[in-house]
């Protein structure tokens, strides 16, 4: 894991980020077939501490910054509604050597793409089938902005709003 490699003071820090619940390591899957990267990512809780030590002012929709934030609030979203229900299930994400990457594992049973456009095609599902060839047997989801919700080649096209809304009530 990445944090054994930090220095003393900085991972001292990011230890008390953790522990005031101002931010969480999302660690890698390791049930791959091949080499996938093993550093853990880290996401401050709050992004808008962020932002500003960026020196960021605006996020225009259809920006890159836009999508990382978007995927960020999802990410959070289900880490606080992991936290809040206690239901210990470990949140994880996928990345291999040559960049495919899904943003996100809910235990054993969800693997899922987070999309900030409004308009998604089976394209956007290329890493969660890519997962699935290294052995993830649960749902695959990509979630998105796109309003309309389908499946299509074993894949679950869900709206944001209507994901969030189920995992909070479940």
């Amino acid at each position: 894991m990445m944090r054994r490699f930090l220095p003393p003071t900085v991972r001292s820090y990011m230890e008390i980020l953790e522990d005031t619940l101002l931010g969480f390591y999302l660690r890698p899957w390791k049930g791959s077939k091949r080499k996938a990267l093993q550093s853990a990512k880290f996401f401050i809780f709050d992004l808008g501490v962020r932002w500003f030590l960026a020196g960021v002012d605006t996020i225009p929709r259809q920006s890159d910054l836009f999508g990382k934030a978007f995927e960020h609030f999802i990410i959070s979203e289900v880490y606080a509604a992991n936290s809040y229900k206690r239901t210990r299930e470990m949140l994880y994400f996928w990345r291999t050597t040559h960049q495919e990457e899904v943003d996100f594992i809910i235990g054993d049973r969800y693997a899922i793409e987070i999309k900030s456009k409004s308009k998604t095609t089976t394209k956007d599902a290329r890493h969660l089938i890519k997962l699935r060839e290294e052995g993830f047997a649960g749902k695959l989801i990509v979630l998105s902005q796109d309003p309309i919700d389908r499946i299509e080649g074993g894949v679950s096209y869900t709206f944001w709003r209507t994901f969030l809304s189920e995992l909070w009530q479940s």
